[in-house]
């Protein structure tokens, strides 16, 4: 990487009440639509938070920025493993970046404030080559304020081809499958399935998210409950559903012994080197498996494979991924704020052909062709285009806290329907502080 881009990192301190305080901070309360006007200025320094899981064609694009435009870009690293809390922490603060990369998800935008702190950019030419991604994706009443350029992350279970053959297993295709799978595994002496909730956030994956992308085709779930049509602590419902199905493959000791502190990373290892059958992730982790296989692609399309899982039926989930989805913050500074501009308008034109063939991933704007895509991401494009239904919780505020509750199920320290019923309290104080 070209030494002009310098680096810094942002610090992991996380402080408390920060499913209420995304709801206040910001430049300003007025929404402000992005500065397109004149010619893009020379010679800024623009701030990236970046989280550290950027793939290289990402890190890439960045430095072709640079050179394009004469401007420089600082990227502030932060740790792919505590990425949602650190930032949360320091915008809690008031601290604002020139340039954010974050999820795309609803929820994860309501929990910045996202209307009143981040630049309307609805009027940038990339907004109707994204199509049906830009009403998802970084979408708050109909203004897009995100640009997706990473492919939608999809979930589902990644499997480690060589163990199932030997057990003689076939993909499942339901959550009945599944604990029948952990049942044989167990028996072969395999670990069925490699939970990491060291990292915080992989275990909500197998508790919810997959658990429930039959029930949100179409968002049709998670429009019933923002609209008081249901609640997520129904006892009948899918996500208390979910959650006990997650407790009873914890309970039957599906798991890894060291699931409650075991990394990400951890887990990728494990289904790669064959010690576990089945890890509960999202595409984001292709690269990763390509990185820990030292980039031999056939090595990780030769052991691993691909499902979509819900509760009866093989589906996948998707939302729009963090990695490669870029805001511009409010930040007070029309240079700054006009330069940000700029790099959306590069990254999603000049620059964006290139980087599609060097991700390796399927494009997200129309009007660009892919590139050979790796055979793993052959499987996760055909998960994704066979209806996948939308991450349940990218929808529904509130459920930046899904995690941190999935967490304490996995430790045993609450069953399936406290979890449901504290998401139900987040939910409801989430819609009161949005006036709702």
């Amino acid at each position: 990487m070209r030494t002009s881009i310098r680096r810094s990192a942002l610090a992991a301190s996380v402080v408390a009440g920060l499913a209420v305080s995304a709801c206040g901070g910001g430049s300003s309360d007025t929404p402000a639509a992005v500065n397109t006007a004149g010619s893009a200025p020379t010679g800024v320094t623009l701030t990236l938070w970046h989280n550290t899981a950027d793939p290289q064609a990402l890190l890439d694009l960045y430095q072709k920025y640079e050179t394009a435009s004469g401007n420089t870009i600082q990227l502030v690293d932060v740790p792919s493993a505590t990425y949602p809390p650190t930032i949360q922490s320091k915008w809690a603060t008031g601290e604002r970046p020139d340039l954010l990369e974050w999820h795309g998800n609803k929820t994860d935008l309501l929990a910045l404030n996202g209307a009143n702190t981040m630049l309307d950019l609805s009027s940038l030419a990339f907004v109707a080559k994204e199509g049906d991604l830009a009403k998802v994706a970084g979408n708050i009443d109909g203004k897009v304020y995100a640009a997706s350029i990473g492919f939608p992350s999809v979930s589902g279970l990644f499997y480690n081809k060589q163990v199932l053959a030997k057990a003689g297993i076939a993909a499942p295709t339901s959550y009945a499958d599944l604990t029948a799978d952990c049942a044989k595994l167990k028996t072969a002496g395999v670990t069925p399935i490699y939970v990491a909730g060291g990292d915080g956030w992989p275990p909500q994956i197998l508790a919810g998210w997959n658990y429930m992308a039959e029930s949100n085709v179409g968002a049709a779930y998670s429009d019933d409950v923002n609209a008081g049509r249901a609640k997520v602590s129904d006892r009948n419902g899918p996500l208390v559903a979910g959650l006990k199905a997650f407790d009873s493959l914890r309970t039957s000791g599906c798991f890894n012994a060291d699931a409650t502190t075991a990394k990400w990373t951890d887990s990728l290892k494990a289904l790669l080197d064959g010690r576990t059958a089945f890890v509960a992730q999202n595409s984001d982790s292709i690269s990763q498996l390509d990185t820990i296989a030292g980039g031999d692609t056939k090595k990780v399309d030769d052991a691993i494979g691909f499902v979509g899982v819900s509760a009866t039926k093989q589906l996948a989930n998707y939302a729009p991924t963090v990695l490669g989805t870029f805001y511009a913050p409010k930040t007070g500074d029309a240079m700054k704020e006009r330069a940000a501009a700029d790099f959306v308008d590069f990254i999603t034109g000049k620059g964006y052909a290139d980087y599609v063939q060097a991700s390796g991933a399927p494009p997200t704007l129309s009007g660009t062709g892919g590139p050979q895509l790796q055979g793993l991401w052959q499987e996760v494009q055909a998960a994704y285009q066979a209806g996948a239904g939308l991450t349940v919780i990218s929808q529904l505020p509130g459920f930046n806290n899904f995690g941190p509750e999935v967490d304490k199920l996995l430790a045993g320290q609450e069953n399936p329907q406290q979890t449901a019923d504290k998401m139900q309290t987040y939910l409801l104080q989430a819609q009161a502080a949005m006036g709702k």
